[in-house]
């Protein structure tokens, strides 16, 4: 099979998948499972918000996302594995709340703050933000790069997505 109809045939399958969320009597009929709301919350969060999630939920980068009003809503299994707790013990967190427990902190372990967190850029102008900065695992303060991603939709911003990885793991290499 050549490379175009390996994208092609990629293609296809992200797209039946995001149709599988949609409807999800066609999915269980091909034996896909689709994410079930666990918290009342979850339940009310826009279309955005959701396929947001089931992104997040298979990225191999730590990821974590915010909804509308700021809070920490989802972070994946790569990202458990560098705070040290997965997001089914923790739950949903307040920006403050994970600020506190985990970080970001500027390179002597001060707090960051807020204003100068990719989040913040993200959420407030709408576009793209990157930093490095640290953050808390079980190990310690570990450097990391971060990158914020806004959530926008037809109806408005929605909330946003963080990805990000300890300093130098995966990092293009020249060569």
């Amino acid at each position: 099979m050549g490379q175009l109809d390996t994208d092609r045939a990629a293609r296809r399958r992200q797209i039946q998948l995001t149709q599988d969320l949609i409807a999800p009597r066609a999915s269980a009929a091909r034996g896909f499972r689709r994410h079930e709301p666990s918290r009342p919350e979850e339940a009310k969060q826009p279309l955005e918000l959701i396929l947001a999630r089931n992104l997040v939920s298979i990225v191999s980068l730590a990821a974590l996302l915010v909804d509308a009003e700021g809070r920490i809503v989802f972070y994946n299994e790569a990202a458990a594995g560098i705070v040290g707790s997965p997001f089914e013990e923790i739950g949903t967190l307040t920006r403050e709340a994970w600020n506190a427990r985990y970080g970001p902190f500027d390179s002597s372990g001060a707090p960051l703050a807020t204003d100068e967190l990719p989040l913040t850029v993200a959420v407030r102008e709408g576009r793209p933000a990157f930093a490095r900065l640290q953050v808390r695992g079980d190990h310690g303060l570990l450097d990391v790069e971060a990158g914020a991603l806004p959530l926008l939709g037809p109806a408005g911003y929605h909330g946003a997505m963080v990805f990000f990885w300890v300093a130098g793991e995966h990092t293009a290499r020249a060569g």
